[in-house]
């Protein structure tokens, strides 16, 4: 049956190998412990508690799946026409390397994504999304260049190829464009982690602003003690005023005894 949360678009949600959850954003997912094709499994769980790129109340849509080992599928109705989106959730929470899980995707027997190797895409215990937007006119199934006759049911199959099982984690069928899906944030690398420095960025309109530039004073020398040296311009006048007043002295006493004679 359709599951309709028209809040957000989401006409149909499954999260497989597991229990029925609402997401964040308001999609109600459908529990999947039906007897089908695939083995049920929530490996991740245990093994990847704190998966990456999601938030924590929807890991538990990345952290349980289906998978088979060999092709299996779902089907999934849809009664008007229009554009759709289909997302595929996806995380890779047992191998550790690329080349090890790789396996195929059709819609109604047609090839929309081949070769998918999650690992490849974004490492170990890290959500990854696909999306696949497609159109429904009448009796026809419109996905990019092909059109497919169409009964009203949209089948989805996950193809084994030499590699490892083909597995899915959760499926979601929005109704609308890819502009109007929710989508995961960007997948953080090295060259993301840019180291912060501190700059200090100066506003020539504001220079109250600015940040002060201590110089330092270049070091003051030491002073080393030496002979004080006679300054030639000193006034040495001081040293004669004793004979100048033995002369002042004798000549009037010269002059006296000169008179009386």
């Amino acid at each position: 049956a359709v599951v309709s949360t028209q809040s957000t678009g989401a006409i149909w949600a499954l999260n497989a190998g597991g229990g029925s959850h609402r997401s964040v954003d308001g999609v109600m997912y459908k529990s999947d412990f039906a007897e089908m094709p695939g083995i049920v499994s929530d490996h991740g769980v245990t093994h990847v508690p704190l998966l990456a790129r999601v938030h924590p109340q929807d890991r538990i849509l990345y952290q349980t799946e289906r998978y088979h080992h060999d092709d299996f599928g779902y089907d999934i109705p849809i009664s008007k026409s229009g554009n759709y989106v289909l997302n595929l959730k996806f995380s890779e929470v047992y191998f550790r390397s690329s080349n090890q899980k790789v396996f195929d995707i059709k819609m109604n027997n047609q090839p929309v994504i081949v070769g998918l190797d999650i690992f490849n895409k974004v490492g170990f215990g890290t959500a990854h999304d696909e999306y696949v937007p497609f159109k429904v006119e009448e009796n026809a199934l419109l996905i990019g260049d092909y059109k497919l006759s169409f009964s009203g049911v949209l089948r989805v199959e996950f193809v084994k190829t030499p590699y490892d099982n083909p597995k899915v984690n959760a499926l979601v069928l929005y109704e609308g464009t890819m502009n109007e899906v929710p989508k995961l944030p960007a997948l953080q690398t090295e060259d993301d982690e840019i180291v912060q420095e501190d700059i200090i960025q100066e506003d020539p309109a504001q220079p109250e602003m600015h940040k002060e530039r201590h110089i330092p004073e270049p070091p003051q020398q030491k002073k080393v003690s030496r002979p004080k040296k006679a300054n030639p311009y000193d006034d040495q006048s001081a040293q004669y005023w004793p004979i100048i007043i033995s002369i002042g002295v004798f000549l009037p006493t010269v002059i006296l005894l000169c008179k009386s004679m």
